[in-house]
């Protein structure tokens, strides 16, 4: 892998603004929050008191082929003493770095007088440049971020946050099916009995067929999840094999962290 990266010096002003964009809504800007931490052990947002007593704000994030790292030191006169701008790639761009321009950084209360709640959102300016220091690009990066240190983890706020980072992190899709759990879904139904009910079916005159299926956390197949191979195309069929999947078939869920979810199985059925 090959980091890139820039460091700028400067006097520009924190400002203070309690109304800067909501941080619990999907948009432009980059997500940083200390859930995340949580999940992949990686800061995504951190929060340091250095022994000058100045803040230090650290936003980090990897997607295992890219990554970022912005920093802000700011003083308690609310000046940003250092920024910095890291960018790495597994493709290698030697010679090239990144200057920051210009920044514009607010915060909803003034982190010296408390940290609890604490929001934050910029937006920097900045240029790639060459090993000759010639201007490659411009690029504007954007990201707010958040503290839930202490916050009720049952609240809506923690839990739309704690959603977004798992399927940011690949643990779970969209839909909240755990991509990779701890522990795999088991069949608990009698195979046998199935194929049985399947065999009964006139139209289905096939002797194997693939369907995939998402396990809820009770063990059940989600009805309106099922997918079928192309070798089940006619509907009906379709409606009659899934009203025997969900009424008879039951598993042992999959967990994580030893607590039982939502997870997505391919089976194979063999009819002969």
């Amino acid at each position: 892998m090959i980091l890139i990266t820039n460091f700028a010096f400067g006097q520009e002003k924190v400002a203070i603004d309690q109304n800067i964009v909501k941080y619990e809504i999907k948009d432009e800007f980059n997500r940083f929050d200390n859930i995340a931490n949580e999940l992949k052990k990686y800061k995504s947002f951190d929060l340091e008191i250095k022994e000058n007593s100045n803040i230090k704000i650290l936003n980090q994030y990897s997607t295992r082929f890219t990554g970022h790292t912005i920093s802000f030191e700011i003083d308690n006169k609310l000046n940003i003493i250092k920024s910095d701008y890291e960018y790495w790639t597994d493709v290698a761009e030697i010679g090239t770095e990144y200057k920051i321009l210009d920044i514009d950084f607010r915060l909803n209360q003034n982190p010296f007088k408390g940290t609890n709640a604490l929001r934050g959102q910029y937006e920097m300016k900045i240029k790639k440049v060459n090993e000759n220091g010639e201007t490659l690009k411009q690029i504007t990066f954007k990201g707010k971020f958040k503290t839930f240190k202490g916050i009720d983890k049952s609240s809506s706020d923690y839990l739309w946050a704690l959603e977004q980072n798992k399927v940011f992190y690949g643990i779970t899709n969209e839909n909240g099916v755990y991509l990779n759990p701890d522990i795999r879904p088991k069949l608990k139904s009698n195979i046998k009995d199935l194929v049985l009910k399947l065999k009964e079916l006139s139209d289905l005159k096939i002797p194997e067929f693939r369907v995939w299926v998402v396990i809820t956390e009770d063990g059940k197949i989600e009805r309106e999840s099922i997918r079928f191979s192309s070798s089940i195309y006619n509907d009906k069929l379709k409606n009659s094999i899934t009203d025997i999947l969900f009424e008879d078939i039951e598993f042992y869920p999959a967990c994580m962290n030893e607590i039982a979810v939502k997870s997505k199985l391919p089976m194979r059925i063999r009819l002969e």
